[in-house]
Parts: structure tokens; sequence; C-alpha cells
């Protein structure tokens, strides 16, 4: 069982009842329209139509697995006194002394790219149940990292 935040959750929700409401109603009526112009082997809206019925079948069903078998954490009625799900996390590489900020969510709330790391990651498994102030090493690919914990505090989404 994967944890999620109930922000999390909610978008993952919110996206399921658009595709399911509104945009798969949408294409399947484009795709009826289409077939009415005949050859449907070559006829490129109704194949586009097709297409992304697919793409959003296979979406939904991505989604229903998040939906229905995710653990909803409220991440504001949590510790953050140490690290945990939902921390903001502010590092201190001991190396360059330069500062970084994750937040940790869960697995398929993670984007790197946005500094939003998994809590069954590397770094987030790491981090976890540390507390400011503390120095730690992390090692990737036979790397040694060194960092101390500046501050923690709880997520704030933007």
């Amino acid at each position: 069982m994967h944890l999620i935040s109930e922000e999390g959750y909610l978008t993952f929700v919110e996206e399921f009842n658009d595709l399911h409401k509104v945009k798969k109603p949408h294409w399947v009526k484009e795709k009826e329209i289409a077939a009415a112009f005949g050859d449907r082997s070559e006829n490129a809206e109704y194949i586009s139509a097709k297409e992304m019925l697919r793409n959003i079948d296979k979406r939904l069903r991505f989604l229903e697995k998040i939906i229905n078998s995710s653990k909803v954490i409220q991440i504001n009625t949590l510790d953050h006194s140490r690290v945990n799900f939902g921390s903001c996390v502010t590092l201190l590489n001991l190396h360059t002394n330069k500062t970084s900020t994750y937040s940790i969510l869960g697995t398929y709330e993670a984007n790197p790219s946005s500094l939003i790391i998994s809590n069954v990651s590397p770094l987030g498994k790491c981090l976890l149940k540390k507390e400011k102030g503390e120095e730690f090493e992390f090692v990737i690919n036979s790397k040694v990292y060194e960092y101390e914990i500046l501050e923690v505090s709880v997520h704030i989404s933007k």
C-alpha cells in the first residue's frame, strides 16, 4: 500500500472524475460522429478518437488503482519535529555549502524536478526520523554525500 497526502489523493480523484465524466463522453461522441463517415480503416478522425479513448481508459485504470489502493495521510496532523511523511526538509551539503529543500510525499506524488521525493526513495528513506541539526551521510552510486538538516517543517503545496 502506498501513502498519499490528502491533497494528492483529491487531485487524482478530480482528474479521474474529469476524465470519466467529461473527456471520455466527449471522445465517445467524437468516435460515433467519425464512424458515421463510413470506412473506418482510413478514417483519421475515427482512428484518432479511438486512440484517445484507449489512452483515457488506460489513465482511468491507473488512477483507479491509485485511488483504491493508497492510504490517505493528513500531513498536517503528523509531527514534523523530525522528518516525517509530508515534511519539507532543508539540507546543507557539507561539501559544497549549497542548500536544497525537498518535500517528502508518496510515490505517486513524487516529482524530483520539483524537489518532491518519495518516502520510499533512497534519500527519502534516509531522511525519515532525522531532526534539525543532525548530520548524516547518504551514499548513491558509490558516491558519498554529507548533509546537515537545517530545517524541518510541514510541506505546503504550491
